[in-house]
């Protein structure tokens, strides 16, 4: 299960480095298209990791747990940038569609909806590398206690 996961991240990661280019190509649009096709492959890998890792590791070894608790709550701040942070971003680049912004408007919402995906995604690879280096490590250990 967890090379599979960790399969996974690299799936995301394919997405991200799509991401990025959308970002850096000014492409906003299109990186928020990629971001929402994720949300439900990306929920789901949560609820799994959560369900079943954190499961393994509560049982077998709580008194190693504080920091993958931790890690694993930081799907909270995933998931809220998908109900919510995503939505705000969209939103915004539909209404600079709409009604054509133009000038220092326009550069400071696009600059805004940079900076906040941008910081979706940075933090996206830390969480996934914290994963790899401390939760998974620890449930595969605790699984074999």
């Amino acid at each position: 299960m967890i090379e599979r996961l960790k399969s996974e991240h690299r799936s995301f990661e394919s997405k991200i480095v799509e991401i990025q280019g959308g970002i850096n190509n000014n492409d906003i649009a299109h990186a928020t298209e990629i971001i929402r096709s994720m949300t439900d492959k990306v929920t789901h890998h949560a609820v799994e990791e959560e369900a079943r890792l954190m499961q393994v590791i509560m049982q077998k070894a709580k008194d190693e747990s504080p920091e993958s608790i931790r890690i694993m709550q930081e799907h909270n701040w995933v998931i809220n940038f998908f109900k919510n942070r995503l939505g705000t971003i969209e939103n915004r680049i539909n209404s600079k569609i709409d009604s054509q912004i133009q000038g220092d408007d326009y550069a400071g919402k696009n600059q805004q909806s940079r900076k906040e995906l941008n910081e979706f995604i940075t933090n996206l690879r830390s969480h996934f590398s914290e994963e790899e280096q401390i939760v998974f490590p620890l449930a595969l250990k605790a699984d074999l206690l």
